[in-house]
């Protein structure tokens, strides 16, 4: 990668992390040795609400689940779903002969929705797909295996395809177009990322403003921006990105420390580009406030930046206008 930005892609990615070994739902269900019994809602059963809920979860090394995301599933049933789940052991997996960590989509029923088991069942389906294909692609990105990549992303498109209508699977279709980004960027097609970005952007606004995947798309492209020393817009996009971030890290507080530690590490380090834009322009004064954030944030920079980048900036808060 490029110039002095790198740190920055390596704290912001959504593409390129390590995760679980993904395990398909049938397969999942066969370690699946304590299943508590969801609790019908009272108030969705007098309604006569019913319907199935999926979600995505995770599986400790000891067998425990925990809930990751909720895919689909009546706002009223999601609640006692997330719960009983939650209390689901399995027989511990296993990945090179070692229990692992491991991720799988299931499904929890609330009353006789029957008319909508084919259908959902299609769903968690479609998830393993899209979601083994994205991993896939995203090893062979660290690989730097480009075609391997690429055609893992096709065969993300080819299974996005056929369900991507309106505004559903909106999560998925932003995710891909996020690792297409990756992708082009890693090859050096700046031209080529800057669309994606610029549709994953588009995409986000139809939905929430204030959402981490809108702060995370403004971020890309700015750190594109900066790359290719447009720095006014890059300036800009980074700007409205950790004002969206910090806001999610006020909402989350200490309650979800994993949020939490993400909001807080990209407004670290995007301040940290931002106070190294106003530097190639000469604003020491507004280097020095973006200092002041990183400063404010240093607690969730990694430990090989930690000391380099506080140093500076204690320099730069102290000396704004040197």
């Amino acid at each position: 990668m490029r110039p002095f930005l790198a740190v920055l892609a390596l704290a912001l990615t959504v593409f390129g992390q390590t995760t679980p070994k993904r395990i398909p739902p049938d397969d999942a269900a066969r370690n699946l040795i304590k299943k508590s019994p969801a609790t019908y809602p009272p108030l969705a059963e007098r309604a006569q609400i019913q319907g199935n809920v999926i979600l995505e979860i995770s599986i400790d090394e000891s067998g425990a689940a925990s809930v990751r995301r909720l895919v689909t599933g009546h706002p009223m049933l999601t609640p006692a779903a997330i719960e009983s789940v939650s209390r689901w052991k399995y027989q511990p997996f296993e990945v090179d002969g070692k229990p692992a960590t491991v991720v799988t989509v299931v499904m929890v029923r609330f009353g006789n929705p029957a008319n909508h088991d084919a259908e959902d069942r299609a769903e968690m389906l479609f998830q393993d797909n899209f979601w083994t294909a994205e991993e896939l692609a995203q090893a062979a990105l660290g690989k730097k295996d480009y075609t391997g990549a690429k055609q893992q992303l096709n065969k993300a498109r080819d299974v996005l395809a056929p369900v991507s209508d309106g505004r559903h699977h909106e999560p998925e279709r932003w995710q891909w177009l996020i690792a297409m980004d990756h992708l082009a960027m890693s090859q050096q097609k700046d031209d080529e990322a800057e669309q994606y970005y610029k549709k994953a952007l588009e995409l986000r606004k139809t939905s929430d403003k204030d959402a981490p995947e809108m702060a995370a798309t403004l971020a890309e492209l700015g750190r594109l921006y900066a790359e290719e020393k447009r720095y006014d817009l890059a300036r800009d996009h980074s700007t409205r990105s950790v004002a969206i971030y910090q806001k999610n890290f006020k909402g989350v507080g200490s309650s979800r420390p994993g949020a939490r530690e993400v909001y807080g590490r990209a407004i670290a380090y995007q301040s940290w580009m931002l106070s190294k834009i106003a530097l190639q322009q000469n604003d020491h004064i507004e280097a020095g406030k973006q200092c002041r954030t990183v400063l404010d944030f240093q607690t969730f920079l990694d430990t090989a930046d930690h000391d380099s980048f506080v140093s500076a900036c204690e320099q730069a808060t102290k000396n704004p206008t040197s």
